[in-house]
């Protein structure tokens, strides 16, 4: 067995090494992924999508239909952040521990992964027994449902609180290329074997990481599954609530762990988590009280706590101004001052953001939607 399937068209961008902010598009095949991969190394960061998708969105073709996912596995990031801690900042030694604790366990189960040092943590590719492809929102719901109940089983077993847990089965989320440059650090992203992973120490890692390596190394033999649920969806009333992936706070506000994964951290969120992050932050500073309710001062205030959010996230095309008329129209209500609610779990699940049912739900999910 070798490594993943790269399925096309997939989606790529750049953070340049000068600051300079890239667009995000989609490539059509491995040819266009490797001029552009060649073009930018040395040069700036290149990312892609961790997925390759099965449509593009009319009528202009450019970008891919974010429902439409090829999904052969998922890719973990661990980073030098505790996010049992809100995102504490850790030394390297206590992250790279729960790297060889997770290591050594997909080695004893025999389960097959990829491991890359990326600069500033690591990266573990980890293929999927069945491939999944869903065709909507609902679907996607149902296979990060899985992917999450899998990953929290593991969070639990292993104590990986340095894995984000923003990454994992986000279908529309960017990761960087393997073997790529990373100009941020100086180095290279390079292939891991058993040894280096837990021997080296980061010095030595980075000394490595200084010569580009090509090609990857196979860890383990066998191919994890996950389980998808087979009906429209995923949660019943009855159900009891479970507990999810760690809280992710921005400062002291907790954002839904859908909306964690689709728009928080490095990368090029799509509009529409974007869009659902912004009315749930607005909600959120205003105690979800109706817009009109809110005095224009108050409002003007939220706006200032939300650009400052959006700006800390690192989104490659961030653009304050465009950001800020955007947040104020949410924010102010737009024309009519009717205002944006929050979404509801039902909404999320079907613009395929949820990951699971959490103990946010907030039962709009019920029943007469099986």
């Amino acid at each position: 067995m070798g490594f993943i399937s790269l399925d096309f068209p997939r989606e790529v961008l750049e953070i340049a090494s000068d600051g300079k902010q890239g667009g995000r598009y989609s490539v059509k095949n491995w040819a266009e992924l490797e001029r552009y991969w060649k073009g930018k190394n040395g040069s700036g960061n290149v990312y892609f999508t961790a997925y390759g998708y099965r449509a593009t969105k009319p009528p202009r073709n450019h970008r891919v239909d974010y429902d439409t996912p090829i999904i052969r596995h998922f890719v973990m990031d661990f980073d030098c952040k505790d996010f049992k801690q809100r995102g504490a900042d850790v030394d390297f030694p206590f992250m790279h521990e729960q790297v060889k604790r997770l290591h050594r366990f997909l080695i004893h189960e025999n389960i097959r992964h990829f491991v890359w040092f990326s600069g500033g943590g690591f990266h573990f590719w980890i293929p999927l027994r069945d491939t999944h492809t869903p065709s909507d929102g609902y679907s996607v719901a149902r296979v990060k449902e899985g992917g999450r109940k899998l990953i929290t089983q593991w969070h639990k077993k292993l104590n990986l609180s340095c894995n984000d847990p923003t990454v994992a089965f986000d279908t529309s989320g960017m990761i960087r290329i393997p073997n790529s440059y990373n100009s941020k650090r100086g180095c290279w992203s390079i292939p891991m074997d058993s040894d280096s992973i837990l021997n080296l120490t980061h010095d030595e890692i980075m000394e490595k990481a200084q010569t580009p390596v090509s090609g990857y190394i196979q860890l383990g033999e066998n191919d994890v599954a996950i389980t998808v649920a087979d009906r429209k969806s995923p949660f019943k009333k009855t159900v009891e609530k479970v507990e999810g992936l760690p809280d992710i706070t921005l400062g002291s506000t907790i954002v839904l762990p859908c909306l964690s994964q689709a728009a928080l951290g490095e990368g090029n969120p799509t509009h529409k988590a974007r869009f659902h992050l912004v009315t749930y932050l607005a909600a959120r500073f205003r105690w979800f009280y109706p817009v009109a309710a809110i005095g224009n001062e108050e409002k003007a205030e939220h706006v200032k706590l939300i650009c400052r959010i959006i700006e800390e996230q690192g989104w490659v095309d961030y653009n304050p101004r465009v950001t800020r008329e955007q947040v104020e129209n949410i924010v102010f209500g737009g024309a009519g001052n009717s205002g944006y609610s929050a979404a509801s779990c039902a909404t999320l699940e079907y613009d395929g953001l949820c990951v699971g049912k959490c103990r946010y739900f907030d039962g709009s999910i019920g029943d007469n939607n099986e």
